[in-house]
């Protein structure tokens, strides 16, 4: 029913469309099909079903809001690197468990700065709380490797 459904929400970090289709989010963004979204979960057990965490980590991955952790290799979802973020906000995560996972971008034209009316035409759904729909700082991106963490953004 919600499967092809791009929803405007306010996340942990800024305002977002998200669907399940990553390249419908590509599309009405203006962007290649192909470029990489950042899935997002609601509890970090959803994490543990997808990816295989090194030992090291979890503590950091576990305490790090607002962050974006790139798994690289094979996962249950693709076959290629993926950008996973845990949402710890609770009205976005609480959104989140509906489902098994969401693909997340920021609610703008490509390269654009936030745009409001851009985010609402965007949407199919509109997902609205009590913080209405704002922008702000996107989150931190490390990539994951079994020795190091290296920042992305």
């Amino acid at each position: 029913m919600f499967s092809d459904c791009v929803f405007l929400a306010q996340s942990d970090t800024t305002a977002g469309l998200l669907c399940l289709d990553f390249k419908r989010l590509n599309t009405k963004k203006g962007r290649q099909s192909s470029q990489k979204v950042i899935l997002t979960l609601g509890s970090f057990q959803k994490l543990k079903e997808l990816v295989r965490i090194p030992q090291k980590y979890k503590k950091i991955i576990r305490n790090s809001p607002k962050t974006t952790f790139i798994y690289r290799g094979k996962n249950r979802l693709v076959d290629h690197s993926l950008g996973i973020r845990v949402v710890r906000d609770s009205l976005h995560s609480e959104f989140l468990c509906f489902f098994p996972y969401l693909y997340s971008t920021s609610a703008n034209p490509h390269k654009q700065n936030f745009d409001l009316e851009f985010a609402l035409k965007s949407a199919d759904i509109w997902v609205i709380d009590k913080r209405g729909f704002t922008s702000s700082k996107a989150s931190r991106i490390f990539r994951v490797g079994n020795d190091n963490l290296r920042i992305v953004r």
